[in-house]
């Protein structure tokens, strides 16, 4: 990324952090968290701490990074390094991200390019572009609504087994939009806090459905049974899908399996079991997209392409070397190939923090 770019992303960065310090949710018990930031153009620093939301607000308005992130965890001492710092609990906290949801969309928009000689091309992506022998051509990974609306739907299939199997009342499970491609839920719920990751490890893999063994109640044995948690899935799938899959072949082991494709939410296990993780902040913008991670008050109204745009519309000419189609704020921009463009400011910081342009 060039100097001049560089400068512009600060600049930008800096003056959303400086006019808009509410939209930062600080962390309860903030001077127990460590906190971290990647600069522009830098690698992460770790192990920071801060007194109170004032200085937290005043380090991200002088340093104006790319990427903000905050520990799930508290810490009796967060400035030392993770063996000395004395973990004390750590928040239940989940990633589900368009990457890891199946989706038929992704062979339109992920792809390859080639910088040297503009070449594209379909994933994978190659060590070297086959047309120039170009080194380390740029990966492409988009989203579109199908993948983020895939996406929303394990939200959705989550927070159902937060409230139904775990006893979470829906003022404790908290969701934001990543500022990405995905959805982060945090549960606010002291019982989990003391968790060991062996124990999150098993609540990570009740939720993606890992060793699940359904088995049916016998038909007509006189006896009612109360349903809960996977077998009331299996109960509800079995319903819903009567008549729509054959019984020839069908066993126990191919029901559980479809059960599972139709209830399990695919969570990220290591995000979940990682106890000293730092995740990134809320209320603060995205290294890659210029996007704000942010509160989702109604999953199913949220427009992850209009409400996370909180960038002004100021025109800047940028050069883009490479980009899809895309949409933001209900406008669609692209596509480009090696152009000068006059873009909306958030659009444009959409396609310099991806590398896919720079200043003109």
């Amino acid at each position: 990324m060039d100097e001049a770019t560089l400068n512009l992303l600060r600049r930008v960065y800096r003056e959303y952090y400086f006019n808009n310090p509410g939209s930062i949710e600080v962390p309860s018990k903030i001077e127990e968290r460590e906190f971290g930031y990647v600069p522009f153009g830098g690698k992460m620093i770790r192990h920071l701490a801060f007194a109170n939301s004032g200085e937290l607000i005043a380090e991200l308005v002088r340093q104006a990074p790319s990427s903000v992130y905050c520990s799930n965890a508290r810490y009796s001492h967060p400035r030392l390094p993770m063996e000395e710092k004395g973990w004390m609990d750590a928040d239940l906290i989940f990633d589900i991200d368009a990457d890891s949801i199946p989706t038929s969309c992704k062979s339109k928009h992920n792809g390859w390019y080639c910088r040297n000689c503009h070449t594209e091309g379909g994933m994978p992506c190659p060590a070297s572009c086959p047309t120039c022998h170009g080194a380390n051509p740029i990966e492409v990974r988009w989203t579109c609504r199908e993948c983020l609306d895939a996406t929303r739907e394990h939200v959705h299939r989550l927070v159902d087994f937060l409230r139904k199997d775990f006893g979470v009342p829906d003022k404790e499970i908290r969701t934001y939009f990543s500022g990405s491609r995905g959805f982060h839920v945090q549960v606010q719920d002291d019982r989990f806090n003391s968790l060991n990751p062996q124990s999150r490890v098993e609540i990570a893999n009740y939720i993606r459905g890992e060793g699940i063994l359904i088995q049916r109640t016998r038909a007509n044995s006189g006896i009612q049974q109360e349903e809960y948690g996977w077998t009331e899935r299996a109960r509800l799938f079995a319903s819903a899908t009567t008549g729509q899959i054959s019984r020839r072949g069908a066993g126990d082991s191919h029901r559980t399996l479809k059960v599972i494709e139709s209830s399990a939410a695919m969570i990220d296990q290591s995000v979940t079991t990682d106890i000293h993780r730092v995740f990134r902040m809320p209320g603060t913008l995205h290294g890659g997209s210029g996007l704000l991670k942010m509160r989702v008050a109604s999953l199913n109204d949220f427009d992850p392409t209009v409400d996370p745009v909180v960038l002004n519309g100021e025109k800047i000419r940028v050069h883009v070397e490479y980009s899809p189609l895309f949409s933001l704020k209900g406008e669609q921009f692209g596509p480009y190939s090696f152009t000068d463009a006059n873009l909306p400011m958030y659009a444009a910081v959409f396609l310099l923090t991806k590398e896919m342009a720079r200043v003109s």
